[in-house]
């Protein structure tokens, strides 16, 4: 199913209009905002920063095969108005999120971290407009984090723009210069269920997914799948044939962009082995798809192939 959701709102429960094509779900009973005594919100924030990194890779990898390209720092922002207000004590004694955004996350090659932007830093202003004025400007509600992505997302690449932050209570002007990437964004939702699913122009993975994921090459594989239904542009309809040949091409692609993001592939396939073990009737599995062990399959024998940069070749 390709759906778009939305960053996550009170702490728990992100909202998602559904569009339309396969996705890959399954039921996962453990209790995923509840592990082994970590609070909820540190727990959450671990994955958005596994996330990120993942987005930041793939984004790279895909260079100029999307129909739409962005600014891109690397970072991941946060801010408590995504959250209950019931929920603003425990963000500030687990986080340490008060009343600014936060950086959640930095991807370690990217431009931001070579700019000395750390995890923590409170953002206050962009190009010198603080952020209040921009979400005012931009009224996002309480997508505040998002907001502030597009307004970075929105800048020149290859021009440096001047982010002003508060660490320690001090504030302190970073100078940082976007590389032009993929506009695809990368969204968790929270979700229990493992589903990983796109829209023409985003790719949201599931919290229940990412549990799932033992490694990042496995989490990789599943949002390259879908950012390749992006790249390809495939949509609804045609039947479960041509359906089935868009899987197969987004599961080919994927496996191109996962490598040329330096991730292992054989390492990467391996969540579909998962999957396989979870669903060993074959029940939950849609029929746009092959089996998980068919694809497994599939893929591993495409790996020794593998070559740079990833080419397209959506399915007819």
């Amino acid at each position: 199913m390709l759906r778009i959701s939305v960053p996550i709102k009170a702490g728990r429960q992100l909202l998602a209009a559904t569009l339309a094509l396969g996705s890959l779900i399954l039921p996962q009973p453990t209790a995923r905002l509840a592990a082994q005594d970590v609070p909820w919100p540190v727990r959450l924030r671990q994955d958005m920063a596994r996330v990120q990194q993942v987005e930041w890779r793939l984004r790279q990898a895909a260079g100029g095969l999307c129909r739409l390209s962005a600014a891109d720092i690397g970072v991941g922002l946060d801010d408590r108005r995504a959250y209950a207000k019931a929920d603003w004590p425990l963000l500030a004694q687990t986080l340490g999120m008060a009343e600014w955004p936060v950086v959640a996350s930095v991807a370690p090659d990217g431009p931001a971290a070579r700019s000395g932007l750390l995890p923590g830093d409170e953002l206050a202003a962009i190009e010198g407009e603080p952020v209040n004025a921009i979400v005012a400007r931009r009224k996002p509600g309480p997508l505040v984090a998002e907001a502030l992505a597009e307004e970075i997302a929105a800048t020149l690449p290859d021009q440096p723009i001047t982010l002003t932050i508060r660490r320690g209570g001090v504030a302190t002007d970073i100078l940082i210069t976007p590389v032009r990437h993929c506009a695809a964004r990368l969204v968790l939702e929270t979700d229990r269920s493992v589903n990983a699913h796109s829209d023409t122009r985003n790719v949201s993975v599931s919290t229940g997914l990412v549990t799932l994921a033992q490694t990042d090459d496995e989490l990789a594989m599943a949002a390259a799948h879908e950012l390749a239904h992006i790249i390809h542009a495939d949509r609804k309809g045609g039947g479960i044939g041509k359906r089935r040949r868009m899987e197969d091409a987004a599961d080919s692609l994927g496996l191109q962009l996962l490598h040329c993001a330096h991730y292992d592939a054989a390492r990467g396939i391996v969540l579909f082995d998962r999957l396989k073990s979870r669903d060993w009737l074959g029940f939950l599995r849609a029929p746009t798809h092959r089996s998980f062990g068919k694809r497994l399959e599939r893929l591993a024998s495409a790996i020794p192939l593998l070559t740079c940069p990833p080419k397209p070749n959506p399915a007819q």
